[in-house]
């Protein structure tokens, strides 16, 4: 039969249409034996990767989609010039850019975003992406609003640089310092109300997920205390909300594209940034960085799950559905990623990584900079009322287990 496609092109907001001819698949739901399992981009070619296998080792099946997700296809034969002679089920390739790459945190709630999509719409929308995205996460955001990729995850901390303040609650200095807290923000009222910040840049909202809480790392000093950062050059995205941050703890906040921050780190560019464990992993800054502040979360940082709001429109009803609907999925899966047991310490602390401990009094010298950050970003009255939300939220909880102990021989105290 034929079969229409429809494929983005770059530059364009909107889908282009082409057609092709496929053998008939038989019937409505289940012709597309052969499953997506990933698309991406490497040197100009479309390859087809599996997840790693420790990767699916650390997502059980207990985060499977709810029930109710229905499956999607194009059941119109009124004969609209998008539709085919005995009504073909319409295939729907999508563009997803990102900036990490595959086995970050970021990646793997991304593959885990294509898989369902596939699963959920019977084979009829397929999801291309493209990890390790060239320039970083503010081009990334830029290519999005233009049409050059279709969906993007996006770090929140840069929607500043386009005019959208509604995720600085989220990034505020040492307000979100736990993972139970962050998934009660993220997949609540709260969550929903900031995601609705980005159609004022022609995006459609559809989710937050996060990459891991960051910490102080330090490429030759320890930073356990407020005090550390007096003068030093600290990298930061290129990011308003976090260079609030930086400048709180008296440090000079340097935006460094992603790609450029291992060699800033180990040139001596740059003394040191905010990192967490994974991003620490995966791109090897235990290379060009000794010290991990352990006991001190300055922020998550979540990712924001982006569409086009013209290539979102020109799905029809059930695609739309089936895209909203498995979005929503993502945020708690991405919570539920960081509670599941790791040997992610003990391999950093393989690697020659020192893990610091800061005294209470250090800890508290970080709360007092965090209380002068959320006082000047309640300036602005939508801010400062989900720093608010947010608070109330954390003051509800119960005090958190203690944590694991450190590997023998990883940590050191502070200075």
């Amino acid at each position: 039969m034929l079969t229409t496609a429809v494929v983005a092109t770059v530059g364009s907001a909107r889908p282009t249409v082409v057609r092709r001819c496929a053998r008939s698949s038989g019937p409505a739901g289940h012709g597309h034996a052969a499953r997506l399992i990933r698309r991406e981009r490497q040197g100009g070619k479309t390859v087809r990767r599996r997840s790693w296998g420790w990767r699916l080792g650390a997502v059980v099946a207990g985060l499977a989609l709810a029930l109710g997700l229905a499956a999607c296809g194009d059941d119109d034969d009124s004969g609209d010039s998008g539709d085919t002679a005995g009504g073909g089920a319409a295939e729907i390739t999508l563009r997803l850019g990102y900036v990490t790459a595959p086995e970050h945190p970021y990646g793997i709630a991304v593959d885990q975003f294509v898989k369902e999509v596939d699963s959920v719409s019977g084979g009829a929308i397929a999801v291309e992406t493209l990890p390790n995205y060239q320039g970083g996460d503010v081009p990334l955001l830029q290519d999005v609003r233009g049409g050059a990729v279709d969906i993007a995850s996006v770090s929140s901390a840069v929607f500043g640089t386009q005019g959208v303040t509604s995720f600085d609650a989220l990034q505020a200095l040492r307000l979100i310092t736990r993972y139970d807290l962050e998934r009660e923000v993220i997949t609540g009222p709260i969550g929903a109300q900031m995601l609705e910040g980005v159609s004022a840049i022609g995006l459609k909202g559809l989710a937050i997920h996060e990459g891991g809480l960051r910490k102080p790392l330090g490429a030759e000093q320890q930073l356990a205390s407020a005090a550390d950062f007096e003068g030093l050059k600290i990298r930061t995205p290129e990011s308003p909300v976090l260079e609030t941050g930086i400048r709180a703890l008296g440090a000079d906040p340097t935006a460094i594209p992603f790609p450029d921050t291992y060699a800033a780190l180990r040139d001596g560019t740059v003394d040191g940034m905010e990192a967490n464990l994974g991003l620490i992993q995966t791109v090897k800054y235990y290379e060009v960085a000794e010290f991990l502040t352990n006991n001190v979360n300055l922020w998550p940082f979540p990712t924001v799950l982006v569409m086009n709001q013209g290539a979102f429109d020109a799905l029809n009803a059930d695609q739309q559905k089936v895209i909203s609907d498995v979005a929503a999925t993502i945020p708690g899966f991405s919570i539920d990623f960081f509670e599941q047991p790791s040997d992610i310490v003990q391999t950093l602390c393989d690697e020659g990584l020192k893990f610091v401990i800061a005294s209470d009094a250090d800890v508290a010298s970080y709360d007092r900079a965090g209380q002068a950050v959320a006082r000047q970003l309640s300036q602005d009255a939508a801010t400062g009322d989900f720093i608010q939300q947010i608070q109330q939220i954390k003051d509800g909880l119960a005090a958190p287990p203690a944590p694991p102990p450190l590997p023998e021989g990883c940590a050191v105290q502070a200075n």
